[in-house]
């Protein structure tokens, strides 16, 4: 069964409810950032709702026919991509979801052997007008370490970020009653399933900690 979330690296080929303030929204333009985490890597829906709004939601991972009932009705499942990032507009950290074209640029970068790991440093996204192909575009800043005082402040906003609210689906009912589907036949949760997914997307934000258990993926903290 196809899991909501889980991370995975940016080497790896084949991959593809907080404050408001622990968010990043990109502008139009250039948007600074430096990247703080592996990605984690999740599935959503674009609905309208039975009031006709456009509207987000985790794809229910644990119930394949809601999946399938959404995607014949047009909601296509979509890759989706939550970054801890340092947002130097204001230097703070924040949440950042991003889709496959800023995931895969990040990746490239995160490849290339003049550049390398991708927390050593700050990544430009710049975001053309609405229409523009492509409508972003990742570019590389100089290498520059972190200054030391970041370092307890992001193993706060780490210990804050509850990755498992964040990625979990709402209940079949809900999804059923906000696209109006409610004479739908509602299926119960699989909880052996769903346990095991949150147990995965817990690991995955406890390995984002510096000192993690992710070997590979470190942190260059200019501590002189």
């Amino acid at each position: 069964m196809t899991k909501f979330a889980a991370e995975v690296d940016w080497n790896d080929p084949d991959a593809g409810k907080e404050k408001r303030s622990d968010f990043m929204k990109l502008s139009e333009g250039e948007n600074v950032i430096r990247v703080m985490s592996n990605p984690i890597k999740g599935y959503v829906h674009w609905i309208k709702t039975r009031e006709g709004k456009d509207r987000k939601i985790n794809s229910p991972a644990g119930s394949p026919e809601l999946v399938r009932k959404l995607e014949d009705a047009g909601y296509k499942l979509q890759p989706s991509y939550m970054i801890k990032v340092l947002d130097r507009t204001d230097n703070k950290f924040k949440l950042l979801e991003v889709g496959p074209q800023i995931f895969k640029g990040i990746q490239m970068l995160n490849a290339n052997q003049k550049w390398g790991k991708v927390t050593s440093y700050d990544i430009s996204i710049t975001k053309g007008p609405k229409g523009t192909q492509p409508l972003y575009n990742v570019t590389p800043n100089p290498k520059e370490p972190l200054d030391s005082s970041f370092q307890k402040k992001f193993s706060e906003f780490n210990d804050s970020v509850n990755l498992d609210k964040l990625t979990s689906p709402l209940p079949d009912a809900e999804i059923i009653k906000l696209l109006g589907w409610d004479d739908a036949p509602v299926r119960k949760q699989d909880t052996i399933n769903k346990s095991s997914g949150s147990q995965d997307r817990k690991q995955a934000s406890m390995s984002d900690k510096p000192g993690g258990g992710n070997s590979a993926f470190d942190f260059d903290f200019d501590n002189e």
